[in-house]
């Protein structure tokens, strides 16, 4: 099983960086916690989500999970 980062923000929609795969949740929740890596994030959620958006959350969700999360918010939308 696949593991993504998700990001809620306050404006924008959930989103995933679906380049960014893990093995294990442990990966990922080492990944979003490690310093070294807040630029690459930053940029990423800039690159979606832009400047002026707050970041509510972020997760380390199932790949079967994030699908069925974006795409529900996606159509509600």
């Amino acid at each position: 099983m696949k593991w993504l980062i998700v990001f809620y923000m306050s404006i924008a929609g959930p989103f995933d960086i679906p380049y960014l795969e893990f093995e294990t949740r442990n990966e990922c929740v080492d990944y979003v916690n490690d310093p070294s890596n807040a630029s690459r994030l930053a940029i990423e959620v800039i690159d979606i989500a832009g400047f002026n958006d707050t970041i509510l959350s972020i997760a380390c969700l199932p790949e079967n999970e994030v699908r069925e999360n974006v795409d529900e918010t996606e159509s509600k939308v």
